[in-house]
């Protein structure tokens, strides 16, 4: 399946970027292992595999991982294939990719390329469970990630979340404003906020607004406010919000969902749901390379 992004090239810009760094980091003076054993000249396949089931994430970019090695090993040997588009759904033992090259170039490029598709496949793989946990209460409510992005891998982390079916909050501050409860205080009320807000801001940036209690959110609500966050709220108050009537407004959940207590807010159909968890917190997938001389 294809995975849809209008952003594919900061995706692939940063993962070049970022393997720079870490090629760098990791070979700053070539594999003295590889050469004591003197590795070089022998050539060799590898199958990159998984031991458990994953949603693809990689496809896109991992020509820049190579890319990247390419430009600090000149000389490399490596092929690159890659079996499976990104978002497909893999069952354990599935052949992610196959490498042809010579043997010291495949062991020099293994830990760090199984580094990056690990952060990402963990993403889409927490991702893809929590879509699958919201779809057994509704079709309805869509899962957003936040952005709670490991420092400079903002572009990596947010398509790894498409790749395991779920949606994009805002990617950067630039991309829209969101009032949170220290912008409300200043400017002393939700009514207050959002009036100052659209006084001041472009037609064609959309308004988000985030709130913490059932008055603010009537508030907001009453001045059509087209999207709310109700940050920290109970699956009571959840209840509550989503009971109300809300004409074209969408009300997005956030603040401390797990995938335990997902269920207690999807019941009740909200919007969204926007979860830190898929990107801040992942569980390294099981992942393997299998390196076969001919």
């Amino acid at each position: 399946m294809a995975v849809a992004c209008d952003y594919l090239d900061e995706v692939c810009r940063d993962a070049f970027r970022l393997a720079e760094m870490d090629f760098a980091a990791d070979m700053p003076d070539g594999d003295v292992t590889a050469e004591v054993l003197a590795l070089a000249g022998r050539t060799a396949t590898a199958r990159l595999f998984c031991r458990e089931d994953v949603s693809m994430a990689g496809a896109a970019w991992h020509h820049q991982i190579v890319a990247a090695f390419r430009a600090r090993r000149p000389g490399a040997r490596v092929d690159v294939t890659c079996h499976h588009a990104d978002g497909t759904r893999l069952p354990a033992q599935s052949t992610l990719f196959e490498w042809r090259g010579d043997v010291a170039d495949l062991v020099a490029l293994e830990r760090p390329f199984l580094n990056f598709l690990g952060r990402a496949v963990g993403i889409a793989n927490a991702t893809h469970r929590y879509v699958a946990e919201a779809r057994k209460y509704t079709q309805h409510t869509q899962i957003l990630d936040t952005r709670k992005t490991l420092p400079g891998y903002r572009y990596l982390d947010k398509y790894a979340v498409l790749c395991g079916g779920g949606r994009n909050h805002r990617l950067n501050l630039s991309d829209g404003v969101l009032i949170k409860e220290n912008h409300i205080a200043k400017l002393q009320g939700v009514r207050q906020a959002l009036a100052f807000v659209r006084q001041n801001l472009r037609k064609d940036v959309p308004i988000q607004i985030e709130v913490t209690s059932m008055q603010q959110l009537r508030e907001a609500l009453e001045e059509q406010c087209p999207l709310i966050m109700v940050d920290n709220f109970t699956p009571e108050m959840v209840a509550e919000a989503c009971a109300l009537d809300r004409g074209d407004s969408q009300i997005e959940v956030s603040g401390g969902i797990t995938l335990e207590t997902l269920g207690a807010y999807c019941r009740h159909s909200p919007d969204r749901i926007s979860i830190g968890a898929i990107t801040h917190s992942i569980k390294a997938p099981d992942l393997s390379l299998l390196i076969s001389e001919d």
